[in-house]
């Protein structure tokens, strides 16, 4: 039997999301059938109508043609995954590390996942990995204006039953022929960002959970080859590293 749900429609997520939280935000949401990238989307939407202080925003797509990853890389996003990215308002904020706070989204989402029994590690700095393979990737960006944050952005892509490269792995192909809700987890990526405001509260608190589900205690420099041990995570969210005589803190993204 089939249990996949294809079915998507802003007013699916924002009952899941009600069902779901006893307090949700206010969250303005749009979806698109398919675009370029969500990232160019929230651009323009913010181009046109300012987040407002307390009402995040989020866009969705069913697939992206060219979606964002790290390091300018395409993300692959066909029609079956939660492809978004939001945007909220925190001029009241002094956070000015987005290192840290895609961390926060990494380790909140992970949280949610976890409450179905599935075991998933981080790697640093915010891919979520099962069994060596990748489920979600997450891109975080702060803006500033006038030297004062004034928006955290997230754009995440999570595998839900859509096709995968070799290197990914989807949540049905981890849990098998449980129902697998598109909208559900549209809301479950939602409430994860929220989550994360919190975590950036107590950072101590959230670099020792990440440190606890990192996917491996080694480090590869991809430019020298050379392997380091990891020692930990700091309260910045870079890594401590040790090879033999030497150390370093990384906080490039790798």
């Amino acid at each position: 039997m089939n249990n996949q749900k294809f079915d998507r429609g802003v007013g699916l997520i924002y009952r899941y999301h009600k069902l779901n939280h006893s307090s949700p935000k206010s969250w303005r949401l749009m979806l698109k059938t398919i675009c370029a990238s969500t990232e160019i989307e929230l651009s323009k939407w913010i181009a046109e109508k300012p987040v407002r202080k307390n009402q995040p925003i989020a866009i969705f797509s069913s697939c992206q043609r060219f979606g964002q990853g790290q390091a300018g890389r395409i993300w692959h996003a066909p029609k079956g995954g939660v492809w978004v990215s939001a945007a909220i308002n925190r001029e009241d904020s002094c956070e000015n590390n987005s290192q840290l706070y895609g961390l926060a989204v990494a380790l909140a989402l992970v949280e949610r996942i976890e409450r179905i029994g599935v075991n998933v590690n981080i790697k640093w700095p915010n891919d979520l990995l099962v069994d060596g393979q990748k489920l979600a990737g997450i891109l975080p960006r702060l803006f500033f204006r006038g030297g004062k944050l004034r928006l955290l952005r997230v754009g995440v892509g999570l595998n839900i039953f859509n096709n995968v490269p070799k290197e990914g792995i989807s949540l049905k192909q981890i849990i098998g022929d449980k129902t697998m809700n598109i909208n559900f987890w549209s809301s479950e990526v939602l409430l994860a960002i929220e989550r994360s405001l919190d975590l950036l509260d107590n950072k101590n608190f959230l670099c020792s959970q990440v440190e606890q589900r990192l996917w491996s205690r080694k480090y590869i420099d991809k430019e020298t080859g050379l392997k380091w041990d990891i020692k930990g995570i700091d309260s910045s969210g870079r890594l401590n590293l040790s090879k033999e005589d030497k150390v370093k803190v990384l906080s490039d993204y790798a």
